[in-house]
């Protein structure tokens, strides 16, 4: 009974656990667990909106301001300017701008920027409205070429954007004129492009030219097209008087180019790539011969060159082939010999030559006519001026001569000409006498006139034996022949019928004479009607 009672007291004394609920938590936190969110979002928002940063140089940061200079395509803005500064060796400025979101693609190499600034020239007429929104900057995009980030801006504003249909041709001119980048290109006097820029090539010896002719009017250009400086006054005379081809008054003062597609044996094709056309100095000038590549000569003379200037021609048998660049003197230091070099310009093709048979690798052609006797030669080009040209030709029995291409350009031989050829025919004439055998001539002489006394001794004595033996025939001969004459008479008699007909034959051959009188001086005083027929 203890046992059980002291267990029973053990259970009683024991402590019981309280069990109590867990309290929710306060609403108060949701508070700030919303707004961390929709602050985490709101980060992430401004994060995935955010455009990318960019750097542009330029040369000045004229009109530019940070916070406020706009980045613009097709007027509608793209970016702003976040900061302006110099670059480290004070050269440059470089500018630091933030983009809209969605343009990074179109960040790459082709992707050009510039400043629009306010432009008013006698050319150009432009971003007047900078005038009150301030200075911006363009952007022409591009998905060509590999991303990037840095930029350097163009100093002028492209002539063709990326946004802009049409092609760009490449021109080649000796002389550039009064064209600028900006300058017109017309067809038919009608506006459909302009000029993109301009450069002079590596050789300098001629400008390339780049116009943009804008779509549709770029398919007019075909393989046979022909460009002229536009500019001026382009005057001709001809029989039916002065012709005057004169484009707009702001292409007179600004400059242009012109092209149209003539009638031609050659037919016009599409532009094959890399075509380059040639840019002639006139309109009369692109209805020559065309010849796009040229070849400059060198030619030495011993004797005078009175006349021979700059611009003379250069001819072969009457044909044009070139000009005179460069007449000058020039002094052997080994020989003390002075020399006259002249420098010329040809058109190889005319002779039916490329570019690579004038090349010194490849001038096996050209050495074949010099080896024919292929030499140039003064000649009088104009009597009245006293102006030379020089003349090319084959000259029979020339000297052997080698092309020499150790100059600047190739030396072709010459023969003397004008005055000294003549000195030179003289010269051969007497020497050609000196070497007669005169002392021959005169004995074999003196015996051919012993032989011609004996001849004519000879032929005394045959007019002897015929005077003997052929007079009575003669006689006998000329008395038939009076015999003949009287029977003609009778003929020809003025009642005879033969000459009733001569008589009728003689008056129409009158008339005729009169008609052919009246028709000369009808045609000395109208020489037109041989052509156009007599008018009404």
């Amino acid at each position: 009974m203890a046992d059980d009672s002291t267990s029973g007291s053990g259970q009683s004394d024991a402590p019981q656990a309280i069990v109590r609920a867990r309290p929710r938590p306060s609403s108060v936190w949701l508070i700030p667990l919303v707004a961390a969110v929709v602050g985490l979002y709101l980060a992430y928002w401004a994060w995935s909106e955010q455009g990318p940063t960019v750097q542009i140089v330029f040369e000045s940061a004229e009109g530019l301001e940070a916070g406020k200079t706009r980045l613009k395509y097709k007027e509608v803005d793209i970016g702003v300017v976040e900061a302006v500064e110099l670059t480290d060796d004070l050269t440059q400025v470089r500018v630091t701008a933030n983009l809209v979101n969605g343009v990074s693609r179109y960040l790459t190499e082709g992707t050009r920027f510039w400043v629009v600034r306010a432009v008013v020239s006698a050319g150009q007429i432009s971003g007047l409205g900078t005038f009150l929104s301030g200075a911006y900057i363009a952007v022409d995009p591009s998905e060509e070429g590999a991303r990037t980030y840095e930029f350097t801006g163009l100093e002028k504003a492209p002539v063709v954007t990326s946004d802009k249909p049409g092609t760009l041709f490449d021109l080649r001119a000796q002389e550039l004129g009064s064209v600028e980048v900006g300058s017109p290109v017309y067809y038919r006097w009608l506006r459909v492009g302009q000029i993109a820029g301009y450069s002079l090539d590596l050789a300098g010896e001629s400008i390339s030219v780049q116009v943009f002719i804008e779509a549709p009017h770029d398919r007019r250009v075909r393989s046979t097209t022909r460009f002229w400086n536009a500019s001026g006054l382009d005057a001709v005379v001809t029989a039916e008087g002065i012709q005057i081809d004169s484009p707009s008054l702001i292409s007179m003062m600004v400059g242009g180019i012109a092209f149209e597609t003539p009638a031609t044996v050659t037919v016009a094709r599409d532009v094959p790539e890399n075509m380059v056309f040639e840019l002639y100095p006139n309109k009369q000038a692109t209805r020559r011969p065309r010849y796009l590549f040229k070849s400059r000569f060198l030619l030495y003379f011993d004797g005078s060159v009175s006349g021979l200037v700059q611009g003379s021609p250069v001819e072969f048998r009457g044909i044009k082939l070139g000009e005179v660049l460069d007449v000058d003197l020039e002094l052997d230091r080994e020989t003390g010999e002075i020399r006259i070099p002249v420098v010329i310009e040809i058109e190889p093709e005319r002779l039916g030559l490329t570019k690579r048979d004038v090349e010194e690798d490849g001038s096996d052609r050209v050495s074949d006519l010099v080896a024919r006797g292929f030499r140039a030669r003064l000649a009088t080009g104009n009597i009245l001026t006293g102006q030379k040209a020089i003349d090319f030709d084959f000259i029979e029995d020339a000297s052997p001569v080698a092309i020499d291409y150790t100059r600047t350009y190739p030396i072709l031989p010459t023969v003397s000409g004008g005055l000294d050829a003549i000195t030179e025919r003289v010269a051969r004439i007497v020497d050609k006498v000196d070497r007669l055998p005169i002392a021959s001539i005169g004995k074999n002489l003196d015996e051919v006139l012993i032989s011609l006394s004996s001849t004519l001794v000879a032929m005394e004595g045959l007019a002897g034996a015929a005077k003997r033996d052929l007079l009575p025939s003669m006689t006998a001969s000329l008395a038939s022949l009076e015999d003949t004459l009287s029977s003609a008479d009778s003929l020809i008699a003025p009642d005879s019928a033969i000459a009733r007909e001569l008589e009728h034959l003689m008056a129409d051959l009158s008339t005729a004479a009169r008609s052919l009188r009246v028709l000369a001086e009808r045609l000395e005083e109208h020489p037109e009607e041989l052509l156009r027929g007599k008018g009404e």
